[in-house]
Order: structure tokens, then C-alpha cells, then sequence
């Protein structure tokens, strides 16, 4: 026999879906910020970190190290020599001579990199099949597992990305992308803190 549920028993069923929803938004809020981690979505705490690159392209292998900050980043060769220097601001700058100098290889207007921020915008407000899994074990580490698909702004590719977090601290121990479309490309970087590293002073143009 078909009974009508009573009102306290549709107010218990509530409060047991309404935590999984609201955990569900708090995933996918944390995730688009990793993805776009800039104006509202800036960290609180923004740390240096310094990691191996791994990165194959269509199939063909290439290595190296990234200093990343938040000013921007700096990357190294296999044998750990600087040669390409990046600033939020938009420059782009190679050191012929494992950055004893450098030289200007892109100087992106303002509206340049506006453009190219609101496409990476875009692209967090878009994503989708974000997961989050919380308080895995991680190398020894206690970390959360984020997990989200999105399209390339620019090219169509599609894009699947993680993020191996410090549960407690923020830290972003790993993170890999993967995309396909216009070429397979799959980069996994695997970081240390590095609060005592820092990029060269921004070369004069």
C-alpha cells in the first residue's frame, strides 16, 4: 500500500540530500578556482613551488623544471638551466646563455592578456565532470583529488585535468592536463615548496 509521506519524514529526507548538493557546489567551486585562480579566486596564501615537467606531444618526449610563482614562472632544461622566463603581466623572454641574459620573445598588450584571461575564465565557468575526493593518501601526503574536463578555449581541444592538493595546507603537490584535438598533449608536474626561490628581476625592452 502506497502511504503519503509525513511532513517530518520529507523534512529528514531534506536534510540528508541537502548536504550532498551543498558539498557538491563547494567541489566545483574549488576546482573552477584551481583552474582560474585569479581576481576573486586568488589564494589566500600564494607559495612559490618548483617541480619537474614532464610533457609528450604527439607521442615525442620532452623534460625539464618550472619555478612557478605569482608573479609567474621561470623554466629550466633537463640539466636544470634556465631558459624561458614568463611574467603574469604578459612577457615572454629566452636566455641564450642559461640565463646569464635575456632576450624579449613576446611582449602581450594589456588588452592581449585580458583577452587570454577572460578565455581561461571561460573555460573554469564551463568545465564539467568535476569530482573531488578528500583526504586520500598521496606519497605519504594526506591530499584532496580534484578532477574536471573542459574545452580549450581557441582551439576546441578537449582537455582533462587533476590536481593532487595538500589537504591541509593548499599546497598543489601534482597536477596533470591532458588534451586532445589538434595534437596530444599530456604534461605532468610534480612540485616541492620553494620559498626561497625566486624569478630574475624583469629584464628592461
Amino acid at each position: 500500500m502506497l502511504m503519503k509521506a509525513s511532513s517530518a519524514t520529507l523534512a529528514l529526507l531534506g536534510a540528508l540530500i541537502a548536504p550532498v548538493h551543498a558539498d557538491q557546489a563547494e567541489c566545483e567551486k574549488t576546482v573552477r578556482a584551481l583552474l582560474y585562480p585569479w581576481d576573486e579566486n586568488k589564494p589566500g596564501l600564494e607559495r612559490n613551488r618548483f617541480g619537474e615537467i614532464k610533457q609528450t606531444i604527439d607521442g615525442t618526449k620532452m623534460g625539464g623544471f618550472s619555478l612557478q610563482t605569482p608573479a609567474g614562472s621561470l623554466f629550466f632544461d633537463q640539466d636544470k638551466n634556465p631558459v624561458s622566463l614568463s611574467f603574469t603581466t604578459g612577457e615572454t623572454f629566452w636566455s641564450p646563455d642559461k640565463g646569464k641574459s635575456w632576450k624579449l620573445s613576446n611582449a602581450n598588450s594589456k588588452e592581449v592578456m585580458e583577452a587570454e584571461y577572460a578565455k581561461l575564465r571561460k573555460q573554469a565557468d564551463e568545465a564539467t565532470n568535476i569530482t573531488c575526493e578528500y583526504g586520500i593518501t598521496f606519497e605519504a601526503k594526506t591530499v584532496n583529488h580534484y578532477s574536471v574536463d573542459f574545452i580549450v578555449e581557441g582551439n576546441g581541444d578537449k582537455a582533462h585535468q587533476e590536481f593532487w592538493v595538500d589537504a591541509e595546507t593548499g599546497f598543489g603537490w601534482r597536477d596533470i592536463f591532458h588534451s586532445t584535438g589538434s595534437a596530444d598533449v599530456y604534461i605532468e608536474g610534480n612540485y616541492q615548496p620553494a620559498p626561497d626561490m625566486i624569478l630574475p628581476p624583469k629584464p628592461e625592452f
